[in-house]
C-alpha cells in the first residue's frame, strides 16, 4: 500500500535502477481566473541518490515549497491574448515587425507547447537552430517577439519568470541568412538612376536624396504639409496604413529647396504628391522592386534599398562637416549617436587627410634614411 503523508506520496519503481517518485496534487489557476486541480508525477531521484524513503519525502517537500503553479495555456493561445490586448498599444510599424515575426517563426515553434514548459534551453536551441538559416538581426528579431509575449504572461501572473531574460544571440559568424548592405551613393550615380527613371520615381529618388527622409514618410508627403517652402513631417504611411511618425524627435520642419519644390510641382495635382495612377499613395515595395532596383542594375551600381539615400546623406554631410545635432535633426532622430554609428560610413578617402597631415608633420622632423649623422 502506498504511503501517504501531507500533500502527497512517494513510491519506488524500477526494475534495473530502482527510482523514486512523488505523486501529489496541486491547484493550477486558469488564464479565465477559474481553479483546476490537477495530479502530477515527478521524478525525486534514484535510491543511490535518496537511499531512503526519508529522504524521498524530503526532496518532494522542497519541490511542493518551490511549486509555482502556472496556467495551463499554450503559447499560441497567449499570443492570440497579446495580439489582442498589447498589439493595438504599439505604433503600427512596431506591431507590424512583432507581428510578423510571431507568426513566421515563433508560432511555429512554439505554438502547441504549454508556457510553463518553455524554459531558457528552449529559446536557446531555438534561436541557435534558425541561426543557420537567419541573419543576427532576424534572430534579434525573434528573441524580442518572443520576449514580450513571455515578459507580458509574467505580469498577468501566468508564469513564473520570462526565459528569454538573459538569452544571447548566436555570434555573428554563426549566422547564415542575407544582410542588406548598404551603399554611399556617388552625386553621378544618383543622377543617373534618376534621369533613367520615370515620373514620380524620378522626382521621389531626388526628393529623398536631397531630404534624408524615410520612404513612409516621403510618400506621405501632401502639399499641405508646406508653409511656404518649409516642409512640416508629422504623418508616415506603413503597409497601406497612415501612421504618425516613428518618434517625438521625427516631428520635424525642414525647408526644401525651391527648384525641388518646383519639380514636384511638376507632378500635377491631388492629395498625395508622390502618388499611383490610381491617385493612392507610392507603394515602396513595389517601386523599389519594380523600377529603382532594375535601373540600378542596369547602370551597374549596387543597391540595398531606400535606406541607402538616407545613409549617402548623412555621411556627405559628416564629410561636409556638418553638426552632428544638425544631422540627427534632419534626419529625424532624437539623439546623435544613431546618425554617427549606423549611418555615417567611412572609407579610404575619409583617413587620406588625416594620415597625410601626421605623415606631413613626422616626416619633416625625421632625418633621412641613410644620411650619415
Amino acid at each position: 500500500m502506498l504511503s501517504r503523508y501531507q500533500r502527497g506520496y512517494v513510491y519506488q519503481t524500477g526494475s534495473k535502477v530502482k527510482t523514486w517518485y512523488g505523486r501529489f496534487r496541486e491547484d493550477v489557476p486558469q488564464a479565465d481566473g477559474q481553479i483546476v486541480r490537477r495530479s502530477r508525477n515527478v521524478r525525486l531521484g534514484t535510491v543511490a541518490e535518496l537511499p531512503t524513503k526519508t529522504a524521498a519525502r524530503n526532496k518532494l517537500a522542497d519541490q511542493l515549497r518551490n511549486s509555482d503553479p502556472s496556467v495551463e495555456m499554450d503559447f499560441c493561445e497567449l499570443s492570440e491574448r497579446w495580439h489582442a490586448v498589447v498589439l493595438p498599444t504599439l505604433k503600427l510599424t512596431t506591431g507590424a515587425h512583432y507581428r510578423n515575426a510571431l507568426r513566421a517563426h515563433v508560432i511555429p515553434a512554439f505554438g502547441k507547447r504549454k508556457i510553463s514548459t518553455i524554459g531558457r534551453f528552449d529559446v536557446e536551441t531555438f534561436l541557435s537552430q534558425h541561426s543557420k538559416k537567419y541573419s543576427r538581426s532576424t534572430l534579434r528579431s525573434m528573441r524580442v517577439s518572443l520576449s514580450l509575449v513571455m515578459s507580458w504572461a509574467v505580469a498577468c501572473g501566468w508564469i513564473g519568470k520570462n526565459p528569454c531574460a538573459g538569452v544571447k544571440l548566436p555570434r555573428d559568424s554563426n549566422c547564415a541568412g542575407r544582410r542588406v548592405l548598404r551603399t554611399v551613393l556617388k552625386l553621378a550615380q544618383v543622377t543617373a538612376i534618376a534621369e533613367k527613371l520615370e515620373e514620380p520615381y524620378s522626382t521621389l529618388v531626388v526628393f529623398l536624396a536631397v531630404t534624408g527622409l524615410r520612404i513612409g514618410e516621403a510618400i506621405a508627403v501632401t502639399w499641405s504639409d508646406f508653409d511656404g517652402d518649409v516642409l512640416s513631417i508629422t504623418r508616415r504611411i506603413c503597409d497601406g496604413d497612415l501612421d504618425t511618425v516613428k518618434s517625438e524627435g521625427s516631428n520635424r520642419r525642414l525647408p526644401i529647396p525651391p527648384e525641388l519644390i518646383s519639380r514636384m510641382k511638376k507632378l500635377g495635382e491631388g492629395e498625395w504628391i508622390f502618388r499611383s495612377k490610381e491617385g493612392t499613395p507610392v507603394n515602396p515595395g513595389n517601386a523599389l522592386k519594380r523600377y529603382v532596383r532594375p535601373v540600378a542594375k542596369e547602370l551597374g551600381i549596387a543597391i540595398g534599398g531606400w535606406h541607402d539615400f538616407r545613409h549617402t546623406l548623412t555621411t556627405n554631410m559628416r564629410r561636409s562637416g556638418v553638426h552632428p545635432k544638425v544631422i540627427s535633426g534632419i534626419l529625424g532622430h532624437s539623439g546623435v549617436t544613431l546618425a554617427m554609428n549606423t549611418y555615417d560610413h567611412l572609407e579610404a578617402e575619409d583617413f587620406r587627410q588625416p594620415l597625410a597631415h601626421v605623415s606631413g608633420e613626422l616626416l619633416l622632423n625625421v632625418t633621412k634614411s641613410g644620411e650619415s649623422a
